[in-house]
């Protein structure tokens, strides 16, 4: 069982590079040297790109590099042309060529679609059902460590060695996994022929559609909601950037990491269902929290707790519904099954943040916090009770 984990955990500590560099510390960089709002707002309309990756999922279920096994050929070929265009950015400056920077980046998010549905499928195949909870829990810390280097870590080193070594620096890190599956053996595919009609494989029973369109999107509404206007109710509250820098980017991965790590031992542990209550009703408590900030009042350290708090409640409840998806996945057509259930989160979060701050700006952040701690309550409801018939070895898309 630890070699997959050292696998799976390699391949998501790249997961989240190229997208929270991209959307987090690439639209500081360049603000910072004068690239107009409208501008920089254009990339993040390129997430349109990432986010549609379950489109993809048949496509990387059915077709594999021959000799290199069948997700195993996916990753690594997707992680050497990651590695070109890191470098080929590398050589670019970000302000003078703008628009070759954006070609790059949509490339970028293409080939990333690709490697993070492979990872999908090897996980899934990789995996028992006891084992689980465990992974996920590395996943969840693998990726929340991918934040902090693509966002955070990436801004430090930008700041002390400038573009070139950031990027190059970027590059050098997917390494790791390559070093990794050089001397990985995936276990054989099915053998199944994969068609298009499998991406309405969570839609084919009431159970699981209704996992994948009512208990997914409600468990994570809340935390989703609130997290959309974190930002800008911390800079109302008179928050210097540096300080949201240093909590958000930086504090709250690492929170992340020990929340997803402790999560999946507790999963583990204690099976689905109880897991998900335990983290539901810690995240009420965190997104109360929030209540004092959003009337721009309350201590600055009980504020930084809160922030913590509710990243270490997105951390749960990803790897909570990371474990779920997976048990649901049929492994003829893994990547496929995980990725359409995911990629619900990923529409969900597109939409708040493009619409949090409109909504702020017409109800007020009290009123939306007070909300987010409702839809919580809500979801983790509806969760408990929909995870009370499921059981992780038979539950496949049925």
């Amino acid at each position: 069982m630890t070699r997959p984990l050292v696998v799976i955990g390699s391949l998501f500590l790249v997961s989240d590079i190229g997208y929270s560099f991209f959307f987090a510390g690439l639209g500081t960089i360049l603000l910072g040297r004068g690239v107009s709002l409208q501008s920089v707002a254009l990339i993040n309309l390129l997430g349109v790109i990432y986010f549609a990756r379950f489109l993809i999922g048949p496509v990387v279920d059915r077709y594999g590099p021959a000799g290199f096994g069948h997700y195993r050929g996916w990753l690594v070929g997707t992680q050497l042309a990651m590695v070109g265009a890191l470098l080929v950015l590398a050589l670019l400056d970000p302000v003078a060529d703008l628009p070759a920077v954006l070609a790059v980046i949509a490339a970028v998010l293409v080939i990333s679609a690709f490697h993070d549905t492979a990872v999908n499928g090897l996980s899934v195949r990789l995996l028992p059902p006891a084992g689980r909870g465990t992974a996920n829990g590395i996943q969840v810390a693998a990726a929340s460590l991918s934040i902090l280097l693509g966002s955070g870590g990436a801004l430090l080193l930008y700041a002390w060695a400038g573009w070139a070594v950031t990027l190059i620096s970027l590059a050098v890190v997917f390494c790791v996994p390559l070093a990794v599956l050089a001397r990985f053996a995936e276990p054989p595919s099915p053998g199944e022929t994969v068609s298009w009609g499998a991406l309405a494989g969570p839609f084919c029973s009431r159970r699981t559609a209704v996992w994948t369109v009512l208990v997914v999107p409600l468990v994570a509404l809340g935390v989703y909601l609130a997290t959309a206007v974190q930002s800008a109710m911390l800079l109302a509250a008179g928050w210097e950037m540096e300080r949201i820098a240093l909590t958000q980017y930086t504090v709250a991965p690492l929170a992340g990491i020990a929340a997803g790590l402790g999560t999946g031992a507790m999963i583990a542990r204690w099976g689905r269902r109880r897991p998900v209550i335990m983290i539901g009703l810690f995240t009420a408590i965190a997104l109360a929290g929030l209540l004092p900030l959003s009337t721009g009042a309350g201590h600055r350290a009980l504020a930084t707790a809160a922030v913590v708090g509710v990243a270490i409640a997105y951390s749960a409840l990803a790897t909570w519904i990371y474990t779920i998806a997976m048990d649901l996945a049929r492994p003829a057509t893994a990547a496929t099954d995980v990725t359409v259930q995911v990629s619900v989160l990923g529409v969900l979060r597109m939409l708040l943040s493009a619409a949090g701050l409109a909504l702020a700006g017409v109800a007020g952040f009290p009123l939306l916090i007070a909300a987010s701690v409702i839809f919580s309550l809500a979801g983790t409801a509806v969760a408990a009770a929909w995870a009370t018939r499921h059981s992780p070895v038979t539950s496949q898309m049925g």
